[in-house]
């Protein structure tokens, strides 16, 4: 079921939807051979969308937060893995055009990179020994300062281990956080190109999303200028307090294991129409158990779809609410798609029995890429225990 679009989400659509079938005809090839679908990746760069988020002033398409995620959705109908990694792009120049926080020449020079070039660019702050770093923590990764003959910062040398570097073999920028070496203290984000120093190392060979290449990345003496510096701080490693949200990430994210529960769903409807055992002499899609099947994997979808359409809309019309109470929608909203989803393919998967397993349908890797969404921030834990303590504090203010 559609929902109201605009022209230019239409526009959006239509290439996102050619994109994805060239997508669906090679990946059950890549997510058999574990490899990384490079071919996916020069045919997002030829249709300009590495420019999607990229604000209208640096000749980019400008696209809103629901703009984003209708095309995301529509990618990962096609690939799953492709359309995850291709979101950390997207999400990065998003949340930074709407946070107007990195130094103005730093961010025009990667905007006017992603639509001269289809430049790429993910922020890596993930450390084996670090855990997520939406959780906070100081990163092992260090910057040493260089000085002039006067004591000025020049240039700084960075050397860590980081990994889930999403789309590291592609990619053309890095924002890397690393521990100052200056006597601070403090955490700071680099923008870092790719480039010498920089050392891929193959590590991920995961049960879902395994296109996505989220190697480790070793940095040996990379050298940065004073100027590469994004921001720093004693935030961490994401550069956000630790009640802050970032809603480009959580909703990115989430519309693509939107996007996989409604290729599951398609997959399942058209196995439904196509499959007649010669004990029933008809198309299973006409059993009323089936059609119930289908009709709690639409449920699903269709409801995961409104709380996310509604909640990206309410946070790019409502920016002065997004402290006070779009925040925690924004959770509501990752949880419920990310479960929905995971329902949805689950019950596309009962229609088909048992030759869902196999590898000739598409349903086995949509069963193994959605389970992926539970391990993005927020986790529905987390969120659980956030709106409880919400609960009980608004019940005490409303206290006599």
């Amino acid at each position: 079921m559609d929902f109201p679009r605009t022209e230019s989400q239409d526009a959006l659509i239509a290439t996102a939807r050619a994109l994805a079938t060239a997508f669906a005809a090679r990946a059950a090839a890549h997510d058999r051979a574990g490899d990384f679908p490079f071919e996916n990746y020069a045919d997002l760069r030829a249709a300009g969308l590495p420019a999607l988020s990229v604000p209208t002033q640096f000749g980019g398409m400008g696209a809103s937060l629901l703009d984003s995620v209708i095309v995301i959705e529509e990618l990962a109908r096609g690939d799953g893995s492709t359309a995850l990694s291709f979101t950390m792009h997207v999400q990065t120049i998003g949340s930074a055009a709407e946070a107007g926080a990195w130094p103005a020449p730093l961010f025009a020079t990667l905007c006017r990179a992603a639509v001269n070039n289809g430049a790429l660019v993910n922020s890596i702050a993930s450390e084996p020994a670090l855990g997520s770093p939406s959780r906070g923590g100081k990163p092992l990764t260090t910057a040493t300062p260089e000085r002039d003959s006067t004591g000025r910062i020049t240039r700084w040398r960075l050397n860590g281990h980081k990994n889930f570097a999403s789309m590291i073999p592609v990619l053309d920028y890095m924002i890397i956080p690393a521990a100052l070496e200056d006597g601070s203290g403090e955490v700071a984000r680099f923008l870092v190109p790719a480039g010498p120093g920089l050392e891929i190392v193959e590590t991920w060979d995961a049960l879902g999303m395994r296109t996505t290449g989220s190697h480790d990345l070793l940095l040996h003496n990379v050298c940065v200028d004073d100027a590469a510096m994004l921001n720093r701080g004693t935030e961490g490693p994401s550069g956000k307090g630790p009640n802050s949200v970032n809603a480009w990430f959580m909703l990115t994210v989430s519309a693509v294991y939107l996007g996989v529960a409604q290729a599951a769903l398609d997959a399942a409807s058209a196995y439904a129409l196509a499959r007649v055992p010669t004990a029933l002499g008809k198309p299973i899609a006409e059993v009323e158990s089936i059609q119930h099947r289908l009709g709690q994997a639409s449920f699903a979808v269709q409801q995961a779809r409104l709380t996310l359409h509604h909640v990206a809309d309410l946070w790019s019309r409502y920016p002065d609410q997004r402290a006070q109470t779009l925040g925690a929608l924004v959770g509501v909203a990752k949880v419920t798609v990310t479960n929905n989803a995971i329902a949805a393919v689950d019950n596309a998967m009962r229609v088909v029995g048992g030759a869902a397993m196999g590898r000739t349908l598409p349903l086995e890797r949509y069963y193994r890429d959605v389970r992926a969404g539970l391990n993005h921030p927020i986790s529905d834990d987390l969120l659980f225990v956030q709106l409880g303590k919400a609960a009980v504090k608004e019940v005490q203010g409303n206290a006599p």
